[in-house]
């Protein structure tokens, strides 16, 4: 009788279609490593990090006598016109996650137990989770940064006890996860598309916190698929794609994506809304491949998504209004590009300039003029930690 010997190779999730290598997650692996906190700490003498770090802390989400402003059920409307607990709870966590920068650059234990602090509120306060019509987005922007900042301190600061960790684990997989995953049905699945880039990365974060390798794939998948609906490249055709969740006609299309001019290489679904809300779609598609890299999974050159040439070629358009004064138009209603992408493309461009050695010279200029940056709702201090680092922040 022959018998066969089979040789089964395991390859590293860089090189194959699955998402998550079968290795344990990485941590601290939510945005930032310690490695690139530990470079950006040796160097806050040095620009860009020193204006960056002197702005954060004069910022009031660094104040060392922070307290938290916790609810039991937050419920949020269009705009937030009915606001319970919305903007409490955003400024929460943002100010966790700036503390907890704090914390690892300054090594002052204020900043760490201020964490603590304010997760430990939210944790024995919110059982009612997220209503209303922007329930979703607003789960998803405060598990954003509430997430970055319980890994951080969770895996460096020894005064965190395990029982009110575990309880931090439990508030994301009870009152944050579900109220985001609602993204995805129903009347939410082709709302503007910033709302899922942000689910997606909320979801990406908890999956890493809470070890939960399905959620990650789910994450990753939903990226995947998003990101060319988001993003348009002409190799698409004469219309953009759809989402895997919210299928659009030609009729739907144009009107989906706020009636462009023409569709061009790095337009996306709300340049011609607003320059804002395309930063808060690109920031939370690239903060999330950025939280992907130090789980082993290169979303940056991901072939699936084609997603190298389209990021690079959003920054670069919509930098490129932004610092020149292009005379074309890209939108029928609007020829001003309101408001601005001010506050991102550092992690993108420290991707593919810094890392890669890429060429994106409007990117370039554009976050020159406007460093060092704050950011909004759900992206927050990004000159500071991603500012020029290069490949720093691989592994721990």
């Amino acid at each position: 009788m022959i018998r066969y010997i089979f040789i089964f190779f395991i390859l590293p999730s860089f090189f194959c279609g699955e998402a998550v290598a079968e290795s344990s997650f990485n941590h601290p692996g939510i945005f930032v490593s310690l490695k690139q906190l530990q470079y950006v700490k040796d160097n806050l003498s040095s620009e860009p990090w020193k204006s960056a770090y002197e702005k954060v802390l004069q910022d009031p989400l660094a104040d060392k006598n922070y307290e938290p402003t916790p609810w039991s059920t937050v419920e949020c409307g269009s705009f937030s016109k009915t606001n319970n607990g919305c903007k409490d709870e955003v400024r929460d966590a943002q100010a966790a996650y700036t503390q907890a920068l704090l914390w690892k650059l300054s090594g002052e234990t204020v900043y760490a137990e201020n964490v603590r602090k304010i997760l430990n509120a939210w944790a024995n306060t919110l059982t009612g989770g997220h209503t209303n019509s922007n329930g979703p987005l607003q789960a998803s922007w405060s598990a954003e940064m509430f997430t970055r900042a319980a890994e951080i301190v969770k895996y460096t600061y020894t005064g965190w006890p395990q029982s009110e960790k575990d309880k931090v684990a439990k508030l994301f997989a009870k009152q944050y996860y579900p109220d985001i995953s609602r993204m995805f049905t129903g009347s939410y699945a082709c709302y503007n598309k910033n709302w899922h880039a942000s689910a997606i990365e909320a979801m990406l974060n908890i999956s890493v916190f809470n070890e939960k390798k399905n959620w990650f794939n789910d994450a990753i998948k939903k990226w995947r698929s998003l990101v060319p609906a988001y993003i348009y490249l002409s190799s698409d055709g004469s219309r953009p794609k759809n989402a895997s969740w919210c299928s659009l006609n030609n009729s739907q299309i144009n009107a989906h994506w706020n009636n462009p001019k023409s569709y061009v290489d790095g337009l996306t679904q709300e340049s011609c809304r607003d320059f804002e809300h395309t930063a808060y779609g690109l920031a939370a598609i690239i903060n999330t491949a950025e939280t992907a890299r130090l789980q082993g999974v290169d979303l940056y050159q991901d072939k699936d998504s084609d997603a190298q040439k389209r990021i690079i070629k959003a920054m670069e358009l919509h930098s490129a209004y932004q610092t020149t004064a292009l005379s074309d138009k890209l939108c029928q209603n609007y020829d001003g590009y309101k408001l601005n992408t001010k506050g991102t493309f550092e992690v993108g461009f420290n991707q593919y300039s810094v890392r890669q050695g890429l060429n994106l010279p409007q990117t370039s200029a554009f976050l020159v003029s406007t460093r060092p940056t704050k950011g909004h709702f759900h992206y927050l201090w990004e000159t500071l930690t991603h500012g020029l680092v290069g490949d720093r922040n691989h592994g721990n």
